[in-house]
């Protein structure tokens, strides 16, 4: 089953933008500081936020059910913007929709499932189902299951929605100026980065390049004219009829990719940076550094490399140089030669091993590139898992939100 993100014939370049935003990054940023076991590649901010505010860090637990697992589309209000800023977000997160907001703040406790369980829908739910003192009640049985107080946060929003957007918004304002403005700064220059970089494969490589090195979870169908997604159920959406697709780079969002389409937000893919879309794998040189460094790994063979660097030996000369036994000295040989450190040459009725400085050569370029202080090797990058359009809850589907 597939979700297909189709372009008119021809019509990509006109139809595909590049956004972030500060609200929905400094939200994901969010899941680092309440849960830093379940976000190892942002333990650093984890353990940068140790010192915030005690009633900030309470107030944060205390909404974690806003971003924790599935992040609303509320946060993502920046995305149709310019450049938007925190303060722009933030008015627009207060302004919202009433119960739009109250709707996508009752997924993580089941919303979906509980309005589609009901003969009052024939098709999809709609926003108005906040109204409906039975799914109140359905959704806060099971929110007080997960945990009392965020049940008691949320029936309060079923009585003042408003409150609860305020709410948020005064939470990320206080987190946005204790904490996150200056990490923004920072990851603002990587997000601007791979946006340029973006722009510039969709016009030299064209849309299948853009995919292929971004979205490397998606596909690009040239029949078709569609980015093609694996999903557990089959949906196509006219891009050009909802206004475009963005693509929205994210270091926070590691280590998920997130398509949004559902309106009223726009859609969106939300991928992690290219430094960050692959965790930690075998590269094709491992097994030959690793090799080297073991036939090296060892004060004798390090002797015998030395000698050998200067001229070709045989095996009996080293012998008497190291004073060891002939067949000690044989299987050391048989070990750097093995790795390529060595390389042998018949002169007569002696075999003389010189060294391989090629194979050096490589070998220390191999483990700079594998420390990351020289230029990486081209390799495949690891599919990361994909969220969205629909999330499973309890058996059903819930609307599209950055999970």
């Amino acid at each position: 089953m597939t979700l297909r993100l189709a372009f008119p014939p021809g019509q990509v370049f006109g139809q595909v933008g590049f956004a972030y935003s500060p609200a929905m990054e400094a939200a994901l940023s969010l899941r680092a500081v309440v849960d830093p076991k379940r976000h190892p590649m942002h333990l650093p901010w984890s353990r940068s936020t140790r010192d915030l505010s005690p009633d900030l860090r309470a107030e944060i637990e205390l909404l974690s059910f806003t971003f924790r697992d599935y992040l609303p589309g509320v946060f993502e209000v920046g995305l149709t913007g310019d450049h938007p800023t925190i303060d722009d977000e933030l008015h627009r997160i207060e302004t919202f929709d009433d119960d739009v907001v109250l709707f996508e703040l009752t997924m993580p406790f089941g919303g979906w499932d509980c309005a589609t369980q009901s003969v009052a829908f024939s098709g999809d739910p709609t926003p108005a189902a906040v109204h409906e003192s039975w799914f109140q009640d359905q959704v806060l049985e099971r929110a007080r299951v997960v945990d009392e107080r965020q049940a008691d946060v949320l029936a309060a929003a079923f009585v003042d929605p408003a409150a609860i957007r305020t709410r948020i918004a005064t939470m990320l304002r206080r987190y946005w100026d204790e904490a996150f403005a200056r990490e923004w700064s920072r990851v603002q220059d990587r997000l601007d980065a791979e946006i340029a970089e973006g722009s510039r494969l969709l016009v030299s490589g064209g849309p299948g390049a853009l995919v292929d090195e971004l979205v490397p979870e998606a596909t690009w169908d040239p029949d078709g004219w569609a980015i093609v997604l694996d999903k557990r159920r089959d949906v196509t959406v006219d891009v050009a009829a909802r206004g475009g697709l963005s693509l929205v780079p994210t270091v926070y969002g590691w280590p998920r990719v997130a398509v949004e389409i559902d309106p009223p937000w726009s859609v969106a893919i939300i991928h992690p940076i290219r430094a960050l879309q692959s965790p930690e794998q075998r590269q094709p040189s491992d097994s030959e550094v690793a090799a080297g460094l073991r036939a090296l790994g060892d004060e004798t063979r390090l002797q015998i490399s030395r000698l050998v660097a200067t001229e070709p030996r045989s095996t009996t000369e080293l012998a008497q140089l190291l004073s060891l036994s002939e067949s000690s000295v044989s299987r050391h040989l048989k070990t750097l030669a093995g790795a390529g450190i060595l390389a042998a040459e018949r002169d007569g009725h002696y075999v003389l091993y010189r060294l391989a400085p090629e194979r050096i050569g490589a070998l220390g370029g191999a483990l700079r590139r594998q420390l990351g202080l020289g230029p990486a090797p081209s390799t495949g990058r690891q599919r990361l898992p994909v969220v969205g359009p629909r999330r499973a809850e309890d058996g059903g589907d819930a609307p599209s939100g950055t999970t």
